[in-house]
């Protein structure tokens, strides 16, 4: 029978807000909140936290789950996620950032769905794209769907190109094109495949790994939902968050 491991990739150094995998989301350290959304996704076999600092180790434990040190020099979450996953024998991965403490658990669901029925070797998921600001800012990354519900491209450009005889609200109302959520499913044996390969000019440029995926002719199938998240970045993306968990959990 098949099996789920669910990693996420929990570094401290981040640039623009340090220490973020550790700063407090209502009484608990993000990375914690985001594991405890983990445990919340149907069809899990094993939840683990890929870090570089012990900081980060001893706090998820104390909450309860499990931790794995690796390399500090690791360039990516996802590097994070295939050097635990080498280790691992469950036949699918999924990598769900550290930095996403109020993910619905229905969005990992929608994104292992493609990739668990055997459509697709890499799964994501997306959700509606809620204003025009959404839109053309570079912060929120979109894709565009293909008629089967695969991605047909990520940019952090507004695209489509809007035309002039088009509307913005048009864009919004269109099924085929969302708000992308940084959240992967692989087999396990393409992940590691995945990780091996050397960037290329366009994920580079646009700074969104998934695009090495494209690049090299591989489906990524796309699942879809309502509900959005709140990835952490910066302070005021974690006020943000802390807003939203609050208010969802008062």
């Amino acid at each position: 029978m098949s099996s789920t491991a669910l990693i996420i990739p929990a570094r401290m150094g981040s640039t623009r807000l340090p220490r973020k995998a550790l700063a407090d989301i209502e009484g608990k350290p993000m990375v914690v909140r985001v594991a405890e959304r983990a445990a919340r996704v149907e069809g899990i076999s094993e939840i683990l936290v890929a870090t570089d600092h012990a900081d980060i180790v001893e706090a998820v434990e104390r909450a309860g789950f499990r931790a794995v040190m690796t390399p500090e020099e690791l360039k990516s979450g996802t590097d994070r996620v295939a050097h635990v996953a080498r280790g691992l024998k469950h036949e699918f991965i999924v990598n769900l950032q550290g930095d996403e403490p109020v993910v619905p658990p229905e969005a990992v669901e929608a994104a292992m769905e493609p990739v668990l029925a055997g459509r697709a070797k890499m799964g994501s998921v997306c959700t509606v794209l809620r204003s025009r600001e959404d839109f053309l800012s570079p912060s929120v990354v979109k894709v565009i769907t293909d008629c089967d519900g695969n991605a047909v491209t990520f940019s952090r450009l507004p695209i489509p190109y809007r035309k002039p005889e088009f509307d913005d609200d048009r864009v919004l109302r269109e099924r085929h094109v969302g708000k992308h959520l940084g959240i992967y499913v692989y087999r396990r044996d393409f992940l590691l495949e995945f990780a091996g390969w050397e960037p290329v000019f366009w994920e580079q440029w646009e700074s969104l790994e998934q695009l090495r995926a494209l690049y090299h002719g591989v489906k990524i199938g796309m699942g879809r939902i309502e509900r959005d998240s709140q990835s952490v970045d910066t302070e005021e993306d974690l006020q943000k968050a802390r807003k939203a968990f609050f208010e969802e959990n008062r």
